[in-house]
């Protein structure tokens, strides 16, 4: 198998979406985006409030479109918005839904103040499949040279070799 990436991410605001694209860019990699049946609420109060009850539950939000065959590829970059300092819902399910096999994950997660214990939280889902987390501050996402130098530097250090 060629060191293809996967970049798959949910993005409620943009940012994670705009730090995928840039991967994209720097990886040559494959984007998917995660997208829920059911729209969150573009009010964060009412989003937290929805996902806090569905991770109490474990009944995370149905995905919609067709998941990628993440066996096609060498390495998978995860990412999602920090949500009250947990992964998104939308990026649980994914895990629920994807059998990840061998191939390692690269998470990465977007934040607007605290990103809390998000990064202990992936890689103990992750488990063996995981590697370095990157975190990124949406002010440092918004300047897209600086964003552009750290996901470089963050991607030599994950990437397959």
């Amino acid at each position: 198998m060629a060191n293809k990436a996967l970049i798959v991410y949910f993005s409620l605001s943009g940012s994670t979406e705009q730090v995928a694209d840039l991967l994209a860019k720097i990886s040559n990699g494959t984007v998917h985006p995660i997208q829920v049946v059911t729209p969150f609420p573009e009010d964060m109060y009412k989003t937290n409030d929805i996902a806090e009850a569905q991770r109490e539950d474990h009944t995370y939000p149905e995905l919609s479109g067709k998941l990628p065959n993440v066996a096609d590829y060498s390495i998978i970059l995860l990412g999602g918005p920090v949500w009250n300092g947990h992964p998104a819902t939308p990026l649980l399910r994914f895990l629920q839904d994807v059998n990840l096999g061998s191939v390692p994950v690269a998470p990465f997660f977007t934040y607007a103040t605290d990103p809390g214990d998000y990064a202990k939280e992936i890689d103990r889902l992750l488990g063996a499949n995981s590697l370095a987390a990157l975190g990124m501050a949406d002010a440092v996402v918004a300047k897209t040279s600086k964003a552009t130098a750290e996901l470089q530097k963050w991607w030599d250090t994950v990437r397959p070799r």
